[in-house]
């Protein structure tokens, strides 16, 4: 019958390790798992619509599904889980927040959904695992510092939709070695 979880409800829980998010639940409010660095994996469920900014700050997370329901991902909502190795963001996304993925260092692949419209400042900084992503021709804006640090990106394909690149967005792509505007 759980609806909600409320802002902070398990924050700074280091010892969980499992959490069981019922079909029945529509929000996941700010920091609800904020700090908890034995959860490894999570399963967000399709009823769920919006992740609250900085949800899943979890170093240990290793596996994520993101229903087919969620609209928005929330600023900082799964900022340095650094065990993260591959993210498919469900088509019903139409944001992508700020610093979302910041620190997800092993992050190696992701795949932006043509529902989504922008991409937040700072949304992949420091996903030096980073190698490939798509951008799809939704997108019309690329926040600034967006992929910020991801050193392991060889390529990326702009799409002709995208009309504002914020600053220093590539920066820091060391391994960058082709760019298609």
């Amino acid at each position: 019958s759980v609806t909600n979880i409320g802002n902070g409800a398990f924050f700074g829980c280091c010892g969980l390790t499992n959490a069981a998010i019922p079909n029945s639940v529509t929000h996941i409010g700010r920091n609800a798992f904020f700090g908890c660095g034995k959860l490894t994996s999570v399963i967000i469920p399709n009823s769920v619509t919006n992740i609250g900014n900085g949800a899943f700050g979890c170093s240990g997370l290793k596996s994520l599904t993101l229903g087919d329901s969620v609209i928005n991902i929330g600023e900082e909502a799964f900022k340095d889980c650094s065990g993260l190795t591959r993210v498919t963001i469900p088509n019903s996304v139409s944001n992508i927040g700020a610093f979302a993925f910041s620190g997800c260092s092993g992050l190696t692949g992701v795949t932006i959904p043509a529902s989504v419209t922008s991409i937040g400042d700072y949304a992949f900084d420091g996903c030096s695992g980073l190698t490939s992503v798509t951008i799809p021709n939704s997108v019309t804006s690329i926040g600034g510092d967006a992929f910020w640090d991801c050193s392991g990106l060889t390529s990326v394909t702009i799409p002709n939709s995208v009309t504002s690149i914020g600053g220093d967005a590539f920066w820091d792509c060391s391994g960058l070695t082709d760019i298609n505007v």
